[in-house]
């Protein structure tokens, strides 16, 4: 019994930490964002497309603010963003087809 109290609480401890990890965006520098995508059933990469117009914020909120360290980061695109995301790209979505990821990069400039 008491080792799964200690365990509780390890775990407890670590929501505590991701909470603090999600810290607000600053926007120190620009950041590229590239929308990735693939055959569903393949592993290459089929095309691309610059996010130009999608602020970094914008994003992680669609994608309900997940963990962003500043500098880089990719995240799977599901069927729920894809209508936030549909205005910032050209590329219609197509999940039934294509398996969809965007990457974020801290250009520094």
């Amino acid at each position: 019994m008491k080792h799964m109290e200690h365990n509780q609480k390890k775990k407890s401890h670590l929501n505590t930490v991701s909470v603090h990890q999600q810290l607000p965006v600053q926007n120190k520098g620009k950041y590229e964002l590239i929308l990735n995508w693939y055959k569903i059933s393949g592993k290459k990469l089929l095309d691309e497309e610059v996010l130009s117009e999608l602020p970094v914020d914008t994003l992680l909120k669609i994608l309900g603010n997940p963990i962003w360290n500043n500098i880089y980061h990719c995240w799977a695109v599901e069927v729920k963003h894809m209508p936030g995301l549909q205005p910032y790209t050209q590329h219609q979505f197509d999940p039934e087809k294509y398996a969809y990821f965007i990457e974020a990069y801290h250009t520094m400039q």
